[in-house]
């Protein structure tokens, strides 16, 4: 395999990873935010009651990751990316036609299921278990996805909004997943290993990382403190912006205006997720780690301050300190204890983070509703980052003690350009 073809290797499966994470997180998550003041307007739900939706759709994801994880490692990511895909474009149809609260809830626990298949997880062991060299930048590229939906979608359901009302723009959007489906269907080849993850803590020819098996994974206190960080980070970034919208209205910002910070927004933390994949591969990932997390420290801070004067530096500190964090929690499970049980040790990881970001997403919105704005929900995430920031020394790294053998369809002088089947 050539450099040239490697690197079109590389591209390719890192941009099919995004194009799948625009979808899955996009349209279901930051997409969706751009519909609530429409939603509210017809139903006269408070906020909290809107935003219950995410808390069930995130503790439902995060109870059922560990599941799917180990469906993925076993079946493979092709499968559960279709899957998942094709539920996903069911689920917004349907979202078209709710009338009440309770089906607007039944929609979003199902999109646990399809995006636990679909999401994240999935598109990192896809773009792990082909890309040895320069994992750091491929993962980085693909996990680009999440903000480049947060970018794209809210400026597409705006002008579907404009055109066809809220139901309407769900219709349209149910199009998107399916024609990803039939494109990863075609295109997305399986990879198979021959030896499953050593129950020895050992470095794996091929894959080039310290491969855990879940049992010993769970019984370090770097998993456990990659967990509690977890929690933190994502129940603040995820009520950040999951309400950002709202709170945005609230200092009397226009839909439009709105919809151009939240993209914006979403901009920065695409060049931080870049960026920070990047520099993986030449700087220590857990220096970079606490960096980012000081970072958005900072952002918060300005955040809770409630001025509209503060919120692009505040929205720029946040953009680059989470656009890294995210890329480099990924990164450093992946580089801490492998991809052959990456599905089980990723899903259990997940359900911390999961419930994390449900509680985010609905305290940050039923605190605001109890004060009266927005300005106490964020110095309780100030808060809670701080706790994640100490936390963070206790993530490092951890030495292999022997090498292991290679896959089934890998030839040993291919070791370090794995082969694609």
């Amino acid at each position: 395999m050539s450099d040239k073809q490697s690197f079109g290797v590389l591209l390719g499966i890192a941009i099919l990873g995004t194009i799948t994470l625009v979808v899955t997180n996009g349209m279901t998550i930051s997409g969706i935010s751009v519909f609530d003041t429409s939603i509210l307007e017809e139903f006269g739900w408070s906020r909290s009651e809107l935003k219950l939706r995410s808390l069930i759709n995130l503790v439902a994801s995060s109870l059922i990751m560990p599941f799917v994880g180990a469906i993925i490692d076993k079946y493979g990511v092709k499968r559960m990316l279709i899957i998942g895909l094709v539920v996903i474009a069911g689920l917004l149809y349907t979202y078209s036609l709710i009338t009440s609260a309770w089906q607007m809830y039944t929609i979003h626990f199902l999109f646990a299921f399809a995006v636990s298949g679909a999401g994240t997880l999935a598109v990192i062991i896809m773009v792990s278990q082909r890309i040895r060299n320069n994992r750091g930048t491929a993962i980085g590229i693909a996990l680009a996805g999440t903000s480049l939906g947060g970018i794209l979608v809210p400026q597409m359901g705006i002008r579907l909004l404009e055109n066809f009302g809220w139901r309407g723009a769900f219709q349209w959007e149910a199009i998107v997943p399916l024609v990803i489906a039939v494109v990863i269907f075609i295109f997305l080849k399986p990879i198979k290993y021959k030896h499953k993850a050593s129950e020895k803590v050992v470095e794996d020819d091929e894959t080039g990382l310290v491969e855990f098996s879940i049992q010993d994974a769970i019984k370090t206190p770097v998993f456990w403190a990659i967990c509690f960080a977890g929690i933190f980070c994502f129940y603040s970034i995820l009520g950040i912006i999951d309400n950002l919208f709202l709170y945005l209205s609230e200092l009397e910002f226009t839909p439009q205006e709105a919809a151009n910070a939240f993209s914006i927004f979403f901009a920065i933390i695409l060049v931080a997720k870049l960026t920070s994949g990047v520099f993986t591969d030449f700087i220590d990932e857990h220096k970079l780690f606490k960096v980012q997390l000081a970072l958005m420290i900072v952002g918060a801070s300005l955040l809770a301050v409630n001025s509209a004067s503060l919120i692009w530096p505040s929205l720029i500190c946040i953009g680059l300190g989470w656009g890294g964090l995210y890329t480099l929690f990924n990164y450093i499970i992946i580089t801490t204890f492998g991809v052959k049980s990456a599905g089980k040790i990723g899903g259990l990881i997940s359900f911390f983070e999961g419930v994390g970001s449900g509680l985010g997403m609905w305290l940050t919105a039923f605190i605001a509703d109890q004060t009266g704005s927005y300005s106490t929900s964020f110095w309780v995430i100030v808060g809670l980052l701080c706790i994640a920031f100490v936390i963070s020394f206790f993530i490092k790294k951890i030495a292999p003690s022997q090498p292991l053998e290679v896959p089934e369809n890998i030839h040993p002088s291919e070791i370090a350009k794995p082969k694609v089947t």
